[in-house]
């Protein structure tokens, strides 16, 4: 009996096998190639806002080794500045381990200890807007709550003179407290009026921002004699101690990380394990199942408002008692706004969230170094471009399939598709 070859199929091979898998799209591609866009981008601007590199391509026919060798050496730089001003000193390290001391060793973590120090504040609070959003409740009010439990934690932090334990704990307290009345606003309003939490929130924010510029000028936070628009600085025992203060004082990550990464687990065990977070879930995915269900569609809308307002109030305290040390008329920053992109970067997944916040704190120390040591004075505001393009193309994953050719996977376009905000 003959067996007619043709028609016979061989086995694919353990190559082909690697390069199907290789080309399945899962996150991590996408996050790779996000990176490798939003670098390519920043290569591109670097090279249009800078004018000696800008000239340099009018000659690019007679001398195009020069060219591309001059471009190519100032772009490596300017991102080796990025990486070094971020994570690690590669000429530091090897000047430590040569010449072992304290302050070669504060030298060293610097890097990493800025980038710390401002991812910290972000994580909390994008874990916070992480369960609205999942909830499909968007709180945009995040600066708001931030000044909201800045607002309580410094009031007790300049205060009271306890144990440091006891003080810092009744700040932490103090300031999630504070951040959840706030959020509790727009969760009564929508689960009892119906108004869109997007406004309440928002328009909180423009009150918090004029009620913190207010307080600051009165006798109950102002300095004694003096009203120039910074309170009163949280006494020593409430403020966090910092990790390597022995080393330089110039190293400011404190125990406020270690809270931020109890914080990921605490909402990682909140989604997965407990019948709340489960219920949050349920009405984000599915509002009237969740309802049929028996499941109080009310009572969780304040709820999750009320958590991640409580998250935001946290990160407010951790920035006043683990940097700051005292209010101004800025104080927060834009962490409240930039929780909202570090939350859509993590796809709202409590470690995602971790990861994005990280990420933002590295191109925060990273850029500043880009400016300062680049011959050239690149801007720091090129470093949050490829920010703003990393994020871009975490949001809208299908553009990375279609660019880089990947084998779509229904799953996973589904969950970029179902909107960042949702799944």
């Amino acid at each position: 009996m003959s067996v007619d070859v043709a028609t016979t199929k061989r086995p694919p091979s353990r190559l082909l096998m690697l390069a199907v898998r290789v080309r399945r799209a899962n996150m991590f591609l996408v996050l790779l190639f996000a990176l490798l866009v939003g670098l390519s981008v920043g290569a591109i601007m670097i090279i249009v806002t800078t004018p000696t590199l800008l000239n340099s391509w009018g000659s690019f026919f007679s001398h195009p080794g020069g060219t591309i060798s001059e471009n190519f050496n100032t772009l490596w730089f300017a991102y080796e500045q990025i990486f070094e001003g971020s994570l690690v000193n590669f000429h530091a390290l090897r000047v430590v381990i040569d010449h072992p001391s304290q302050a070669n060793l504060a030298v060293v973590l610097g890097p990493i200890s800025l980038t710390l120090q401002y991812a910290t504040p972000l994580i909390v609070a994008a874990l916070g807007l992480a369960i609205g959003f999942r909830s499909n409740l968007f709180d945009i009010g995040g600066q708001g709550q931030v000044i909201a439990g800045g607002l309580l934690a410094g009031l007790i932090g300049f205060s009271l003179h306890l144990n440091p334990l006891l003080q810092i704990s009744l700040e932490l307290v103090g300031a999630m407290v504070a951040g959840a009345l706030l959020a509790s606003v727009a969760g009564v309003l929508k689960a009892y009026t119906g108004a869109h939490e997007v406004i309440v929130t928002m328009m909180c924010n423009y009150i918090m921002v004029l009620f913190m510029g207010y307080l600051l000028i009165t006798n109950l936070y102002a300095r004694p004699g003096v009203k120039d628009g910074a309170s009163k600085a949280v006494t020593p025992s409430g403020q966090l101690p910092f990790f390597f203060s022995h080393l330089s004082p110039n190293l400011l990550v404190n125990y406020g990380f270690v809270i931020a990464l109890a914080m990921v687990f605490v909402v990682q065990w909140f989604f997965n394990r407990s019948k709340t977070g489960f219920e949050l879930l349920m009405v984000g995915q599915n509002g009237e199942a969740a309802r049929t269900a028996g499941i109080n569609a009310k009572r969780t809308t304040i709820i999750t408002l009320c958590l991640a307002g409580a998250f935001c109030g946290l990160a407010g305290m951790l920035e006043l008692t683990g940097v700051d040390h005292f209010l101004s008329p800025n104080f927060g920053g834009s962490y409240g706004f930039d929780a909202i992109t570090v939350a859509l970067l993590g796809r709202n997944k409590p470690w995602g969230v971790f990861f994005g916040a990280i990420f933002f704190g590295a191109m925060y120390a990273g850029g500043e170094a880009m400016q300062a040591f680049t011959p050239t004075n690149i801007q720091y505001s090129l470093a949050q471009v490829i920010q703003a393009v990393v994020v871009f193309c975490v949001a809208t994953p299908a553009l990375i399939i279609e660019i880089f050719r990947l084998t779509d996977n229904e799953r996973f376009r589904a969950s970029g598709a179902a909107g960042g905000w949702a799944k």
